[in-house]
């Protein structure tokens, strides 16, 4: 499906301003940022049209990175909207059967590219009625990104909040005794929606640095929050990430690794995944 770009930004390639050298999904598994089942998790949350916010307290702690080598990994039936800043303008209708999939830059006052105050409001109060979307923002936790939200000058209400998705957070930390640190996912969290309140944050994944590894949440009510915010039975969740995961080992295997090669994968796997499902239709009639 073509892009819609409203207008390019440099900010949104990591400085870069080309989209050639963005970085990608198979490479932050080969270099240790990402394990595969984090990695599959993440492809997931895209497929499944979840809203996620890549957070983090410091600059170049590669949340716009994260971002940027997920954009291939959007599905057919979303088409990319690129939002840029200062202003929000709704994505113009579409007449075939995609939806729009919102990709902003950032959620802060501090660049031109980004959404900040009422235009945020505006955003998320479209993106509510079941519009995804994606950006990156200043914060250290998931609390933090909730407080940030919920205060001046945004005062973004509580049923709005709910509707946020998945914030990840990510930084550069010093893992396993490593003298260099290393960008990295310190927690992946979930947001639930509660009646008359602040939203709940349920953790899904968080990092042991003493062990440098992900510790994945194995509780029911992770389990069952997750799947139930997917549209996945408890049973289906994992094979869900497992199958996933499956495909991400099998490109690196097979030695995929330029972010053009990870793109043409992704493409090519979701026309298998569409033309299983038309061949099943049929023998269905």
């Amino acid at each position: 499906m073509a892009q819609r770009i409203k207008r390019r930004s440099e900010a949104w390639w990591g400085n870069s301003g080309k989209e050639s050298n963005r970085p990608n999904l198979i490479s932050m598994v080969k270099n240790g940022t990402l394990d595969s089942r984090l990695a599959a998790t993440l492809w997931l949350l895209f497929d499944r049209g979840s809203s996620v916010i890549f957070a983090s307290e410091n600059k170049l702690a590669g949340k716009t990175s994260m971002l940027s080598a997920l954009i291939d990994f959007i599905p057919p039936s979303y088409e990319k909207s690129y939002i840029y800043g200062p202003k929000f303008e709704e994505p113009e209708a579409n007449d075939d059967s995609t939806k729009p999939y919102l990709l902003i830059p950032g959620i802060s006052d501090t660049e031109e590219a980004n959404l900040w105050a009422t235009d945020v409001t505006k955003m998320l109060r479209w993106t509510s009625k079941g519009v995804p979307f994606a950006t990156t923002m200043y914060a250290g936790s998931p609390e933090d990104v909730i407080r940030v939200f919920s205060s001046k000058p945004l005062k973004i209400p509580n049923t709005t909040l709910g509707s946020i998705g998945v914030i990840v957070i990510v930084d550069v930390t010093g893992t396993g005794g490593r003298s260099v640190a290393r960008r990295r996912v310190r927690q992946l969290a979930l947001v639930v929606p509660e009646k008359s309140k602040s939203p709940k944050l349920i953790t899904l994944v968080g990092l042991d640095p003493d062990l440098d590894q992900y510790i994945y949440m194995d509780n029911q009510l992770a389990i069952s929050s997750f799947s139930k915010y997917l549209n996945l039975g408890v049973d289906d969740l994992e094979s869900e990430i497992n199958r996933l995961r499956r495909r991400l080992e099998a490109w690196i295997t097979i030695g995929t690794s330029t972010t053009s090669g990870v793109r043409k994968a992704v493409t090519q796997y979701y026309i298998n995944v569409q033309n299983e499902f038309d061949k099943n239709q049929i023998n269905q009639i």
